[in-house]
């Protein structure tokens, strides 16, 4: 099984867009710089990247089967 990085990078680009619109849209802030890492608003960021990451991934595969890299 080819490991197919187009998607995997496309993946991560819409996944941080899609991640900035909804914490935009509910008010949601959080900087890991001044907040750290031990608060609830890390556990919220991080569930949200994963879940909107899990299902822009499915999405994409379910539209491209069947890309693969020509190298």
């Amino acid at each position: 099984m080819k490991n197919n990085w187009s998607i995997d990078f496309i993946t991560l680009f819409i996944t941080y867009g899609a991640v900035k619109l909804v914490h935009w849209l509910v008010g949601f802030d959080y900087d890991i710089f001044s907040e750290g890492i031990f608060s609830i608003k890390f556990l919220i960021d991080i569930a949200s990247w994963g879940g909107i990451y899990a299902v822009v991934y499915f999405v994409l595969k379910a539209f491209f089967p069947n890309s693969h890299n020509p190298v």
